[in-house]
C-alpha cells in the first residue's frame, strides 16, 4: 500500500514540474515573440528607389606604351601625376643614348661603303682605261701582222709562213685579251653590285635605327590629365605595393607608361543587384553625388548597362552584380566647382574636339619597326628597296619605282639577288601603260633630285609623293593612294610578298611630324597649372540614386518583413501575442521597401523577423546558404 501511495506522489510531482516547465517554456516563447521587431503595414505613395555607389572616370582615354628600342628602355622624363597635357604635349621620354650609338655606327658603316663603292668605281675607271690601252695594242699588232702576210707573195715560203704564223697568235692574243677585259668588267660590276646592295641594307638599318629615335618620345594625342601606371616589371614581394613608374626607371617594351585622360567628358561607373537591373532601363534619370563634393547634388542618366552579371572574388561582396554606365551633365558639374562660362564653353568645345578623333591604344613601336626588328628588311610594296633581304640572294627590286604595275618593275638586284622587281613603291599596283610607267618614273627621278628613297624623312617621302602625283597629274595620270602590285621578285628562291602602300618609319608617333617631336615639352605640375579641368580627377567615389517608379496609393511593408516558404511569399501578422502566419502576393519590390498586392491591410504589424525561428536555426542556414542567397536575390514580377 505504502508503494502505491510513493508512486502516486511521484507522478504527482512530475506532472506538476512538466506543467511548470511548459508554462516557463510558453513565457519564454511570448517573451522571445514580444522583443522581435516589427513595422506597421502602410498605405501611401511609394517612390522606388534603388542605391548604389560607383567611382567617376573619363570616357576617352589613350594609353601610351614602351617602345621596343632593340635595346634598353629607360624613362628619362616623364610628366608628372596629375598634369594636364595639351595635345602634342611631352609625356614621356626614354633614353636615345643606344639608339644615337648605333646611328652614328650605321652612319660610319655607310659612309665607309660610300668610300668603298668610290674606290671601285674608281679602280674600275683605271682598269678599264688599261684595258683600252692593251686592246689597242693588241689590235695594232694584228694590223701589223696582217700587212706582213700581204708581203707573203714577196718572200719565201719558210718567211710567209712565219708571217701567218703570227698573224693567228696575234689574233689569239686579241681575243683572249677581249674576253679577260669583259670578264674583268663583269667582276667589277659584280662587286660594285654587291657594294651598293650593302649600301642599301645599311641604308634600311639607318631608316630603321631613326624609326627607333622617332619612337623615343610620346606626345598626348589628346588634351587630357595625365595618369602614371604602376612599375609592373619590378621585383615584387608578397604584400608589397606596386610602385609607379618614375624617371630612371627601366621597362619592357610594350609596357603601359601612362594613360592620358579626357576630363572634358566624364562618366560614373557603378554596380547594381539582379533586383535593379530588372527596373532599370537606358535614358532613366539618377542623382548623383560625389564624395568630394557631397553638399552638391548633379543629375544624369543611364548610358548604358551590361547583360551578364559578374563578381569579384578579392571584395568582401561575391554577389554578381551588373555593370551600369551614368552619364553626368558636365555644365551642371563644372557650374558647381566654380567655372566660369568662358571656361565651360572651353571644356565643352574640348569634348566635342576629342570625339571627333579615333582615340585608340597608342604603342611607342609601329608594325614597321616591329616586322624589322624581328631581323628581316621591309616587306615587298612598302617601299624603299622592295622587300627584305633573300636568303643566299641580294635585295628584292621595284620597291624605288613608283607606280609600277603587278608583273612590271625597274631592274631588281644583284647577280644572285632578284632579277625584275614587282610593282610594290608607294603608288605599286596602279594599271598604267607602259608609256605612263615612263612618265611615272621621270617625275619620280625629278622629285628625288639624285637621292634615294631610304634618305628620305618621312616628311620628305610624303612631300615627294605629292609632288609626283601633282607632276604625272598635269599628264593625265591618277595615281592610287595604296599599292596592290605583286612583290619584289625572286631572290634568291624566295619569291616576293604581296604589294603595299608605303609606310613611313613613323612608329607610335605617326600623327606627329619631327617638328612635333623637336618642339614638345612637358606639361607642367598639376600645382601650377590653374585650368579647371584639372579640378577633376578620375577615381573620385559617388552616391548614385535611380528612381525607378514612383507608385500611387500603394500598401507597402519593408523588405524584412516578407520571408519565403515552400515556395510562397509569407509575412507574420501580429495577432495578440503571437504572429500568425499569412500568404501575401506582392506587386514591386526594391532593396529596402515591398509593395503588396494583396494579403495585408494599413495599419496591420508585421513582423521583420521569422518568430518560428529556432535559435539555432540562422546557425544551419548561414552553414547551408552561401551569405547573400534567399528571397532577396529573386525578381519580383511587375503589376
Amino acid at each position: 500500500m505504502k508503494k502505491w501511495i510513493i508512486r502516486i506522489v511521484l507522478l504527482g510531482a512530475l506532472t506538476a514540474a512538466g506543467y511548470a516547465g511548459y508554462t516557463a517554456l510558453q513565457a519564454m516563447t511570448a517573451q522571445r515573440q514580444l522583443s522581435i521587431a516589427t513595422a506597421k503595414v502602410r498605405q501611401g505613395d511609394v517612390i522606388v528607389r534603388s542605391f548604389t555607389r560607383g567611382e567617376l572616370r573619363a570616357v576617352r582615354s589613350v594609353t601610351l606604351t614602351a617602345p621596343n628600342l632593340f635595346g634598353t628602355v629607360q624613362v628619362t622624363k616623364l610628366a608628372a601625376l596629375g598634369a594636364f597635357a595639351r595635345e602634342k604635349d611631352l609625356v614621356v621620354e626614354f633614353d636615345d643614348a643606344e639608339v644615337q650609338s648605333r646611328l652614328e655606327e650605321k652612319q660610319l658603316e655607310l659612309d665607309q661603303i660610300d668610300e668603298q663603292i668610290k674606290k671601285a668605281q674608281a679602280d674600275l675607271a683605271i682598269r678599264d682605261n688599261q684595258d683600252q690601252v692593251e686592246l689597242l695594242r693588241a689590235r695594232y699588232a694584228v694590223r701589223r701582222a696582217e700587212l706582213e702576210v700581204k708581203k707573203n707573195e714577196l718572200i719565201s715560203a719558210i718567211d710567209a709562213k712565219k708571217n701567218q704564223l703570227t698573224l693567228d697568235e696575234t689574233k689569239r692574243r686579241l681575243s683572249q685579251l677581249e674576253s679577260d677585259i669583259k670578264s674583268r668588267r663583269e667582276q667589277s660590276q659584280a662587286e660594285l653590285a654587291v657594294l651598293r646592295e650593302k649600301k642599301n641594307k645599311a641604308t634600311l638599318e639607318m631608316a630603321r635605327e631613326r624609326s627607333r629615335l622617332s619612337q623615343v618620345k610620346l606626345l598626348s594625342p589628346i588634351s587630357g590629365l595625365v595618369a602614371i601606371k604602376q612599375n609592373r616589371s619590378s621585383v615584387m614581394m608578397f604584400g608589397m605595393q606596386l610602385p609607379d613608374i618614375r624617371e630612371g626607371d627601366q621597362v619592357q617594351p610594350g609596357t603601359p607608361v601612362a594613360d592620358v585622360l579626357d576630363l572634358s567628358e566624364m562618366e560614373v561607373l557603378a554596380k547594381v543587384g539582379e533586383l535593379d537591373r530588372a527596373n532599370l532601363r537606358e535614358g532613366q534619370q539618377v542623382n548623383i553625388k560625389l564624395d568630394a563634393i557631397s553638399e552638391k547634388q548633379f543629375t544624369g542618366t543611364i548610358k548604358s548597362m551590361s547583360g551578364t552579371a559578374s563578381s569579384n572574388m578579392f571584395s568582401g561582396d561575391v554577389q554578381k552584380k551588373f555593370d551600369v554606365i551614368f552619364s553626368i551633365d558636365m555644365k551642371q558639374l563644372l557650374t558647381a566647382l566654380g567655372a566660369r562660362p568662358e571656361q565651360i564653353a572651353k571644356v565643352l568645345a574640348t569634348a566635342e574636339a576629342n570625339r571627333k578623333k579615333p582615340v585608340t591604344a597608342s604603342s611607342g613601336g609601329g608594325m614597321m619597326a616591329a616586322m624589322m626588328a624581328a631581323g628581316g628588311g621591309m616587306p615587298a610594296g612598302m617601299g624603299g628597296q622592295g622587300g627584305g633581304m633573300q636568303a643566299g640572294g641580294g635585295m628584292q627590286g621595284g620597291g624605288q619605282m613608283m607606280g609600277a604595275p603587278a608583273g612590271a618593275g625597274a631592274e631588281g638586284g644583284a647577280p644572285g639577288g632578284g632579277q625584275r622587281g614587282g610593282g610594290g613603291g608607294m603608288f605599286g599596283g596602279a594599271n598604267l601603260t607602259p608609256e605612263q610607267q615612263t612618265k611615272v618614273r621621270a617625275a619620280t627621278q625629278k622629285a628625288l633630285n639624285g637621292k634615294s628613297m631610304q634618305e628620305l624623312t618621312p616628311e620628305e617621302r610624303t612631300a615627294v609623293m605629292a609632288k609626283v602625283r601633282e607632276e604625272v597629274a598635269k599628264q593625265g595620270i591618277t595615281l592610287p593612294q595604296r599599292g596592290g602590285g605583286n612583290g619584289g621578285g625572286r631572290g634568291g628562291g624566295g619569291q616576293g610578298g604581296p604589294g603595299g602602300m608605303m609606310m613611313p618609319f613613323a612608329g607610335g608617333n605617326g600623327p606627329f611630324s619631327a617638328k612635333d617631336l623637336e618642339l614638345a615639352k612637358l606639361p607642367p605640375p598639376p600645382e601650377e597649372d590653374s585650368q579647371m579641368e584639372v579640378l577633376l580627377r578620375p577615381g573620385l567615389l559617388a552616391d548614385i540614386e535611380i528612381i525607378v517608379e514612383k507608385i500611387e496609393n500603394a500598401i507597402n511593408v519593408p523588405t524584412q518583413a516578407v520571408f519565403e516558404k515552400d515556395g510562397k511569399q509569407v509575412v507574420y501578422v501580429k495577432n495578440g501575442n503571437k504572429f500568425d502566419e499569412r500568404v501575401i502576393r506582392p506587386s514591386k519590390r526594391s532593396e529596402s521597401t515591398m509593395v503588396i498586392a494583396e494579403g495585408l491591410k494599413p495599419g496591420e504589424t508585421v513582423a521583420l523577423a521569422d518568430p518560428n525561428e529556432k535559435p539555432g536555426d540562422k546557425k544551419k542556414k548561414s552553414e547551408q546558404k552561401p551569405a547573400g542567397g534567399g528571397a532577396a536575390g529573386m525578381p519580383m514580377p511587375k503589376s
